[in-house]
């Protein structure tokens, strides 16, 4: 099946006249208002219906504020990962230089050039030797 691509511009972005409803659908997402929602919308009635249902949701305070909750915590849930999946790397970079630095002790390796690969200090170093 052979699909035709038919943009009109209009102020706020790029909209689909309907040859694709697929694509005519996708381009309410680029609507800045509901009144350019029932200008992509035209006359189809399942894009009307969409757009009076996001109407009726935007005016209604409850479904706001459940909205807003879910939107916060999404953003802290992702924050949180984050800081958990950088944490999560560094320490186990850390724990990779130790183990190195362990293994350079066993094999009679140079506290200076021991410091130069790890990165480690002098005094973790020696606190390292005393575990070797």
């Amino acid at each position: 099946m052979k699909y035709t691509k038919c943009i009109l511009k209009i102020t706020g972005g790029i909209r689909y006249n309907g040859d694709n409803k697929e694509e005519a659908y996708l381009s309410l997402f680029t609507a800045n208002s509901y009144e350019e929602l029932r200008e992509i919308a035209g006359d189809d009635k399942e894009a009307l219906k969409i757009v009076d249902e996001l109407e009726r949701l935007g005016l209604n305070d409850d479904f706001g504020v459940a909205y807003d909750n879910e939107m916060m915590q999404k953003k802290m849930i992702n924050t949180a990962r984050s800081w958990g999946y950088d944490d999560g790397k560094e320490a186990g970079a850390k724990a990779k230089e130790i183990e190195i630095a362990k293994n350079l002790l066993n094999i009679g390796t140079p506290k200076e050039d021991i410091i130069k690969v790890t990165g480690l200090s002098i005094e973790e170093l020696k606190e390292l030797k005393k575990e070797v």
